[in-house]
Order: C-alpha cells, then sequence, then structure tokens
C-alpha cells in the first residue's frame, strides 16, 4: 500500500487538469470497490472524497447515481468502520452543497439506509 498516496496524487492531478476525468475514474472506483475488504473500501472513500471535492456541479450528475446506490450499500454495511466512513462524506460541506443541489436524485438512494439505520 506503499503506493497508494502517490496514484491518489496522481488520479487528482489528472481530475484538476480536466474535470471532465471524473467520471471515468469514479465509475472506474466504483467498478472495482473491495467489497470483502474494509480497511480498503476505507482507503477507496478516502480517495472518492478527494475527487468529489474536485467535481464540479455538472460532472456530479453524471456520478451521483452510481455513487450513492454504493454509499447506500456501505451505509447499510455490517462493518461498523464502512457504514461510519460512508456517512462520514456527510461531514464534507462541498460534498454536503453537492447533494443539496441533486437532492431529488441522490436522497431518494439513500433515504432507505438512512432511515433503517436512524
Amino acid at each position: 500500500a506503499t503506493f497508494h498516496n502517490q496514484l491518489a496524487y496522481c488520479v487528482t492531478q489528472f481530475v484538476e487538469k480536466d474535470p471532465k476525468m471524473i467520471e471515468p475514474i469514479v465509475l472506474g472506483i466504483l467498478r472495482f470497490w473491495p467489497h470483502s475488504s474494509s480497511p480498503k473500501q476505507g482507503l477507496f472513500f478516502n480517495e472518492l472524497e478527494d475527487l468529489l471535492e474536485l467535481t464540479q456541479p455538472g460532472e456530479f450528475t453524471k456520478i451521483a447515481e452510481p455513487l450513492f446506490e454504493r454509499i447506500n450499500g456501505c451505509v447499510d454495511s455490517p462493518h461498523f468502520q464502512v457504514a461510519e466512513r460512508a456517512l462520514f462524506l456527510w461531514n464534507n460541506e462541498y460534498i454536503v452543497s453537492l447533494i443539496a443541489q441533486n437532492r431529488a436524485l441522490v436522497l431518494p438512494l439513500v433515504i432507505s439506509s438512512l432511515s433503517k439505520n436512524a
């Protein structure tokens, strides 16, 4: 895992240079999501949070549905650290602003897990 930080930095540089790269990068992260490894899921959440902070509102709408379907599944995770890390995304003000702008799309995807685990 010593290369993870350098790889994450490289990916964020791609997104800073071309914001349209966020869609294929996030969809790739979601496609290779480590379902059976909670520590790796934590790393993936860190990477997603860094990328979402660089996401333009127009690009967010393209990734919101698959992203929040995954987040919904993680909120429902039997592993408390995975669920906690998924919920921790709501502590980021910029991500909350993206969610607020797209609440009609995002909230129906996550409301069942949020209410079940409240």
